[in-house]
């Protein structure tokens, strides 16, 4: 096995950015949340049912982010008006199967599953599905530049508002 080169992220490192996120997400610490992020971030969540290798340049995205949308996602949902969200949902984020599944020029790319649960006025929601994230090293600190998440299911319960973030 190859050393890793200096700007690889290992999976040690990988697991536990990702484990990081799900616990401030569970917690509403969206501005920490936002940390994780780089500057030049992008965020997808491709519709239900859709293939994994859909774009957003021609397919409907639930979710597709970059720094901007993203912070103005988190200012939304950090207000009383927020009616989805205030008061806030209870979630826990579980991740696992994290695997790195390359690492190039673009930074380390790792792969694994996600289940989010969400309980909020007496329904509790699943999400699950795929996840692909690509992690980057800047200076000491490993943080995000992509993360993508293909549900796995055909379609949202009509209850099933999507105000998370997966």
């Amino acid at each position: 096995m190859l050393a890793p080169r200096p700007a690889d992220v290992t999976i040690a490192e990988a697991e536990r950015l990702i484990y990081r996120e799900g616990e401030l997400l569970d917690d509403w610490q969206l501005d920490d949340w936002l940390k994780l992020y780089t500057a030049d971030m992008t965020y997808l969540v491709p519709s239900p049912g859709m293939p994994m290798d859909c774009s957003p340049d021609t397919s409907l995205f639930l979710i597709n982010d970059d720094r901007f949308r993203m912070e103005s996602r988190v200012v939304r949902l950090k207000k009383k008006t927020a009616h989805s969200e205030y008061p806030h949902s209870t979630t826990v984020h579980m991740y696992s199967n994290l695997r790195i599944a390359a690492q190039d020029a673009d930074g380390t790319h790792v792969h694994g599953v996600f289940h989010v649960s969400r309980y909020r006025d007496g329904i509790t929601d699943i999400f699950l599905g795929r996840m692909r994230y690509q992690l980057v090293k800047q200076g000491e600190d490993v943080l995000i530049r992509t993360k993508r998440c293909d549900l796995g299911v055909d379609q949202l319960v009509p209850q099933g508002r999507l105000t998370i973030i997966l």
